[in-house]
């Protein structure tokens, strides 16, 4: 079930080559205002579909977020059979927690990435991931987005890269893939989700 980022980057490649200024912006310059917002926002709620794909085999998880710049929670809502499974993270750590015992869910990639690691790696890139690619592609009803692909700042493989796209006026996020090389092990659609700016 894995799906190759070659197929994934084409629209977006595309799109850098015509997407400076189509909103007033050069897309440099929207990237450097989501990085400022990620790093000094005061918190954000989001409502999330997340896929972990291990090759052999894929979950789905239903799930709610909330957090500030640094921290935040993971509670999940379906299936039904884990509903209530809560992740926390705080200064790049997490920890998968149901009913005060740890779960272990399974690495996804060689630096150890598990579906607790999402959020603060996603997070992680939008703050201090360095930026390898820019768009301005559509995202479904939502019209146009800001897209990135981002390092991954949380490891020094360079085979982990963050996709990400958000609205181009609030940067909140819309969608977000984790990739391993040409693998991506954790995709994220955020049904919902709302910062409050610092």
């Amino acid at each position: 079930m894995r799906h190759s980022k070659g197929a994934l980057m084409i629209l977006p490649i595309v799109l850098l080559l015509s997407g400076c200024g189509l909103l007033g912006q050069s897309t440099e310059a929207k990237a450097e205002e989501l990085r400022t917002v990620y790093q000094t926002m005061i918190s954000f709620q989001a409502s999330a579909e997340i896929i972990a794909d291990y090759g052999d085999r894929a979950y789905q998880y239903t799930v709610t977020l909330s957090g500030n710049a640094s921290a935040g929670t993971m509670t999940v809502t379906s299936p039904e059979s884990i509903a209530g499974t809560g992740t926390a993270w705080s200064d790049g750590s997490a920890s998968l927690e149901y009913a005060g015992i740890s779960l272990e869910t399974g690495v996804l990639s060689p630096d150890g990435l598990s579906p607790a690691d999402a959020m603060p790696v996603i997070l992680a890139a939008c703050q201090y991931g360095s930026v390898l690619e820019s768009g301005r592609p559509a995202w479904g009803e939502d019209g146009e987005s800001l897209y990135l692909l981002l390092q991954n700042p949380k490891t020094a493989d360079e085979e982990s890269q963050v996709a990400i796209w958000a609205d181009p006026e609030t940067y909140a996020l819309r969608h977000a893939d984790i990739l391993w090389g040409d693998d991506r092990v954790i995709s994220v659609t955020f049904t919902d989700f709302t910062i409050e700016e610092g």
